[in-house]
């Protein structure tokens, strides 16, 4: 025989005698001569390795290295004018397509994902045409079952398990939920109610499957996943359904129904899967709960192994492939209710996205994506020998070698090395998942001291035997019983006492080695109330206890953290990294978090919309905080970063309300000739902190809204054109909407819209043409003043280089510098006397003189009566570099400019600090900043008080 040198010598005697026996067809030689040269090289290798293929080429030589012809055969089924015809085309298509999967993934001509989904995909045809048969042979007896929505099919078919993910291996059985849309009746001459039409449907589609014939099966099916399983109906209603998962569905469920996929009725099924399938899975917050379901399955399956010697089962086995895909379920069931991404029943697709999910690492998820193929590239293998449902490693030399060659080493040594390694490195990834680190399961057995049930002697006394010094032990133990008696501990079900009971245990031991435990238990306790019942915190404390040490250290450093975490629990999860304390927050990693908060959420739901934005917000804050707090952020790069935050989320609010507007009235247009319009571009401007790259923590934003609409013809294009007046109006007004709605997680911004032309009496959104005539002829000294601490912040790229240009034309040519002097030095006295809120011996540091707005105002006056003279001054909105930049011109000394810059930051950290307090207050003790004062009245007066 040809090319039989590349088979392994141990199993070419097989090769020889079976080309013996199918060269004695006639059809086969035929078939054969007319392979091309590539096929006829690969044909040895197939038939070494699989002894499915190899008696399927004899029974049938047709099936010699095919092409797929699904479409073809689905139609044909579909006509079939028996069902025992039916029966035998299906059975002759799944011998043939298998064959053809087989062959390519045996002569490495398709990857194990392209073999998994050939699998899937052939189930998929081959359960449609059962139906589509089924339903054909059922009709002329009972007619149509009548339904509201003629639209929607009213049988649907869900596939799960591997099915719903398309990642069918070679000998699976398929697991399948029957389910129909209503009750009704059928329209035929014998007239059933749809629930029995349904239920012998259903029974047709397995038979027509699963029943064995001559020609063998076509899949064997599995319905034990329907609700109550073997004692339930065969088919269910969706309302029996919804009534089942909500009443009756357990977490091992919650797993499963991760994988459910429509394959027979996705339109039907779409809307239920949206209001109660998705609720049912995926909870709103993260749910490490699953973590103690997953244990106890676990747990069954290692006594299942045990009980049927499953020791090297690659599915079941330790660090087999349902380890893998436990790992992945679980931190889809995790996370996936808040992070839509992971709500994908394919598990190649969703290990990816895992990488940012805290628990696991990037290197972790190439290992287990490795393993995974390796695993599944095995199971393929040992199935494709006899097309059996096997997972065990074999014993006989043969099958060895058939298994090293389809794997491509060398021998079996070499292919149980690399098997092994696999399943050791799964097993390692599982634990750690499942118990953390080596000596967790001891820590779950052992929950220490019960707490919150003992009496107050017995509570003092483990106090001081656990190093709480004698000074805080009273205070303690009053918060403890304090928090045993509130309602929300009353509520908690037994597991929650358990779980609190590890975490009080924890904190204790923990709190008294910091220097003021009372106060951090009392914080650590308060978020522990405001987490209520909530099962899914607790047991993320519980589960995780690097992160709930992280929560007692933020606790320890601040208090302005631990209100951050009692108010929005969710923060929580920042603690499970240890990233949180070791990498600084950056603008690139804030883009990435809120294309995952976001993605896959639709633009009609504004609600969901803005309460993503607004977690997207409260996660970046505090991680910026937290920088902060530690040491690891200076103040001005604490701004910055709160400012990229304030950008993106004024970015993706000014999106989801221009797609909001344009699908209900299309695109503005503009132009003088109807032939010739062009698309209007829309832009905001940040002026104030936003502008000067300076938030805090509390600040509000100051927004300009800009178009460059212009022509005697201005309407959108949609089906209800409006003008593009109106619907700049109208857009505007829905920015500010989704930056000020309030939603489950809070409020965004609060926004001034004050600084536009004309302030109140002026149009929501201005015309950049209109903008610049106003900046050039009308606006006064405080508005240019205003306008200096100016950027555009979002919006089209060009509409934001033309502000830029109108800023800078504005402040070179239109400030009235003969009467600058008077217009700025009004204002701040004015300020000082309408806004100061200071008493005797204290200091408003914001507003009384000496204090940050005569620095402010300061910079602003030398740089409008500079910049026609230094344009470069113009480059920068901050006051910061705006200093650097008048004293690189001469303006003002070097040593001037650096001592304000010094006290401006000094000013600015005292504001600061307060924000992160949470009393907001600028008011301050005078004497400690008197000399400070004097120094900045005396540049005060000699700049702005003393005559030219």
């Amino acid at each position: 025989m040809e090319f039989l040198g590349s088979v392994p010598e141990e199993l070419r005697d097989s090769v020889e005698r079976w080309w013996e026996r199918a060269c004695a067809q006639a059809e086969f030689a035929d078939r054969y001569r007319a392979l091309c040269d590539s096929h006829r090289a690969q044909l040895p290798r197939v038939v070494a390795a699989s002894e499915f293929v190899a008696q399927a080429l004899i029974q049938d030589p047709a099936a010699l290295a095919p092409g797929g012809a699904n479409a073809h055969y689905e139609a044909r089924v579909a006509a079939a004018q028996s069902v025992e015809q039916a029966m035998s085309l299906l059975r002759e298509w799944r011998r043939r397509e298998m064959v053809r999967i087989a062959w390519c993934d045996i002569a490495g001509t398709a990857a194990v994902v392209e073999t998994l989904r050939a699998v899937s995909d052939l189930a998929d045809a081959t359960i449609r045409a059962a139906v589509a048969s089924a339903e054909r042979h059922l009709l002329p007896i009972f007619g149509k079952p009548q339904r509201s929505n003629p639209a929607l099919s009213p049988f649907i078919v869900l596939g799960m398990g591997k099915l719903g993910g398309r990642e069918l291996n070679f000998s699976s059985d398929i697991d399948l939920v029957f389910l129909f849309i209503e009750a009704g009746e059928t329209s035929g001459p014998r007239v059933l109610d749809n629930e029995e039409y349904f239920n012998r449907l259903g029974r047709e589609v397995i038979r027509l499957l699963d029943a064995r014939s001559a020609d063998g099966f076509v899949f064997r099916v599995d319905m034990r996943l329907r609700p109550f399983g073997e004692s339930g109906p065969l088919v269910v209603s969706l309302a029996s359904l919804e009534d089942y998962l909500q009443q009756h569905g357990r977490d091992w469920e919650r797993y499963a129904w991760i994988k459910a996929r429509a394959i027979v009725g996705a339109d039907a099924y779409s809307s239920a899967y949206e209001e109660f399938v998705r609720p049912f899975v995926y909870r709103r917050y993260l749910d490490f709960g699953v973590f103690e379901s997953l244990r106890n399955m676990k747990a069954l399956i290692v006594r299942e192994v045990s009980r049927r010697d499953l020791e090297h089962h690659l599915k079941l086995g330790k660090g087999g492939i349902r380890e893998i895909e436990f790992i992945v379920q679980s931190m889809q069931l995790v996370r996936g209710g808040s992070d839509r991404r992971l709500q994908n029943a394919a598990l190649l697709e969703v290990l990816p996205l895992l990488a940012g999910s805290k628990l696991i690492s990037g290197d972790d998820i190439g290992q287990l994506t490795e393993a995974y193929l390796i695993l599944r590239k095995a199971e393929n293998a040992l199935q494709m020998m006899r097309d059996e449902q096997t997972h065990t490693l074999p014993e006989g030399s043969l099958d060895r070698a058939r298994l090293a060659m389809i794997m491509g080493f060398k021998g079996w040594d070499e292919t149980n090395a690399v098997l092994d390694a696999t399943l050791e490195k799964v097993a390692e990834h599982f634990e750690a998942l499942l118990f953390g680190t080596p000596d967790a399961k001891h820590r779950y057995d052992d929950i220490g001291a019960v707490w919150l049930d003992a009496d107050d002697t017995k509570i003092e006394e483990e106090l001081a035997n656990s190093g709480f010094p004698r000074a805080d032990i009273e205070a303690v133990a009053e918060t403890l019983e304090a928090f045993r008696q509130a309602a929300n501990y009353r509520r908690l079900d037994e597991a929650g006492h358990r779980r609190l009971q590890v975490i009080l245990a924890r904190l204790l031991k923990s709190a008294a080695a910091h220097a003021a435990p009372a106060i951090v238990v009392q914080r650590v306790m308060r978020v522990l109330e405001a987490i209520g019942s909530r099962a899914s915190y607790l047991a993320l404390l519980k589960e995780q206890p690097a992160a709930l040490d992280r929560l007692i250290e933020v606790c320890a450093i601040s208090g302005f953290l631990s209100r951050q975490i009692a108010d929005f629990p969710l923060l929580l999860d920042e603690l499970i990294d240890a990233k949180a304390f070791d990498e600084l927050p950056t603008r690139a990693g804030f883009i990435l978090e809120l294309a995952a908060r976001t993605q896959r959420l639709s633009p009609d739901d504004p609600e969901r919309q803005v309460e993503a934005l607004r977690q997207f917000q409260k996660v970046a804050v505090f991680n910026v905080a937290l920088a902060d707090l530690t040491g690891r952020l200076p103040l001005m790069r604490v701004s910055d970063r709160l400012t990229d935050i304030a950008e993106l989320i004024v970015a993706c609010c000014m999106d989801l309300a221009w797609q909001q507007m344009t699908q209900i009235y299309g695109t503005p247009h503009c132009g003088e000739d109807p032939g010739s319009l062009r698309p209007v571009a829309v832009a905001v401007a940040g002026y104030g902190k936003l502008g000067g790259l300076e938030l805090g923590y509390a600040s509000d934003l100051d927004l300009v809204f800009l178009h460059d609409s212009a022509g005697s013809i201005q309407l959108t294009d949609g089906d209800k054109p409006l003008d593009n007046g109106i619907f700049f109006l109208r857009l505007g007004q829905r920015i500010v909407h989704l930056l000020t709605m309030h939603s489950a997680a809070g409020r965004l911004y609060e926004v001034d819209m004050r600084l536009r032309p004309n302030g109140k009496g002026g149009f929501l959104m201005t015309g950049i043409d209109a903008f610049e005539r106003y900046q050039l002829s009308e606006a006064w000294t405080w508005e240019h003043q205003a306008l200096l601490r100016a950027r555009a912040v979002a919006g089209d790229a060009r509409l934001r280089e033309a502000f830029e240009a109108v800023r800078r034309r504005t402040l070179s040519l239109a400030v009235r510098r003969e009467t600058l002097r008077n217009d700025v030095l009004e204002m701040r006295l004015r300020m000082r006397k309408e806004l100061s809120r200071s008493g005797p011996k204290e200091f408003d540091i914001k507003q009384d003189a000496g204090g940050i707005g005569d620095i402010e105002f300061l910079v602003q006056y030398w740089v409008l009566a500079g910049a026609q003279a230094h344009p470069e001054l113009l480059t920068y909105t901050d006051n910061i570099r705006q200093l650097e930049g008048l004293a690189a011109v001469g303006m003002i000394d070097e040593e001037t400019a650096l001592w304000l810059k010094e006290t401006y930051i000094n000013y600015r950290t005292v504001l600061h600090h307060s924000s992160l307090e949470g009393d907001g207050e600028r008011i301050v003790a005078a004497a400690p900043y008197q000399e400070t004062r004097d120094r900045l009245r005396s540049i005060w007066h000699a700049t702005l008080e003393t005559a030219p």
